[in-house]
């Protein structure tokens, strides 16, 4: 139990830390799939498992109307904001019309 707490806390530590440090928040950028995510958040000093990350994202995605979700799907993994869509508090940083 204690490992699923500390990836937990690792997971919102590494989304707050995007949020709050414009350097980490441009590195997500490049980001094009999950695990360059799961990566990346090791790179900046993060340790969490694509698993982990996996499911964090699904609890996030499941909260969303079908026209949220629908907004979300369309953007391609190509477009530098596709990692920035995964979760809410990146999809806040998001200026509208993005």
């Amino acid at each position: 139990m204690k490992a699923v707490d500390m990836s937990s806390s690792q997971i919102q530590e590494f989304v707050a830390k995007v949020v709050y440090d414009h350097s980490v928040a441009t590195g997500l950028k490049a980001c094009q799939s999950d695990q360059q995510i799961v990566d990346y958040a090791s790179q900046v000093g993060f340790n969490i498992s694509i698993q982990e990350w996996l499911v964090f994202v699904e609890s996030d995605f499941s909260s969303l109307s079908s026209t949220e979700k629908e907004r979300i799907a369309i953007v391609e993994p190509q477009h530098w904001s596709w990692a920035f869509r995964r979760v809410q508090p990146w999809r806040s940083m998001l200026m509208d019309g993005t």
